[in-house]
């Protein structure tokens, strides 16, 4: 009895997350886009890098992981590089994420690139959670993910990210969005363009 209650919350929460990034998701990117604007400053600019690795250097490999104090939020990447400069912890996985794409395609290391984020399902447990990571295409025409290590090609093809990723966390993905990444203003501010809601189950 007790099992079927848990699948019941289960699928319950299921469709909820399904609900919500089917006909909700833009509050998110709206919250997303409100709380970089808030966490902005003239201080420090994104470096220009020269490779990925370097990049990954920079964010000590995921090392300098900072959960948010407050309701989850997106750190602007002039303050994220402020972090970097002053030795600081960076952020979470949101922010990993965004100052990829950043940095990615303000050092022309990419020619699209896409914020991504996705919940999923522990494969053991009805436990879910969130996690957001960073989808680029190079001059190659292949497509690339990563998160706080060196971007991994995803052979399967772009809409595949969330799946790989789920991989290394003993879990199934049940709904997943890319926001493309359009542009990167002088001032480091990425604007968001089109939201897709990926089609997973």
């Amino acid at each position: 009895m007790l099992n079927l209650s848990k699948q019941k919350i289960t699928g319950i929460k299921i469709w909820f997350a399904l609900l919500y990034y089917k006909y909700f998701i833009w509050l998110s990117i709206a919250w997303y886009t409100l709380t970089m604007k808030l966490t902005k400053t003239n201080a420090s600019r994104v470096s220009l890098y020269a490779d990925n690795t370097a990049i990954a250097d920079s964010l000590d490999w995921g090392r300098l992981y900072k959960k948010d104090a407050f309701k989850d939020h997106l750190t602007h990447p002039s303050r994220l590089a402020k972090n970097i400069e002053e030795d600081k912890l960076f952020g979470d996985c949101d922010d990993h994420a965004i100052y990829w794409c950043t940095a990615l395609l303000k050092s022309g290391m990419a020619e699209k690139a896409w914020f991504c984020f996705y919940t999923m399902i522990k494969k053991n447990s009805s436990e879910l959670s969130s996690h957001a990571l960073c989808v680029f295409q190079k001059e190659d025409d292949w497509y690339y993910w990563t998160d706080y290590h060196l971007p991994s090609c995803i052979m399967e093809g772009r809409h595949k990210w969330a799946r790989r990723s789920a991989e290394v966390y003993d879990a199934t993905p049940i709904a997943a969005v890319m926001v493309e990444v359009k542009e990167i203003k002088e001032d480091d501010t990425p604007i968001f363009g089109k939201i897709e809601v990926i089609d997973i189950l």
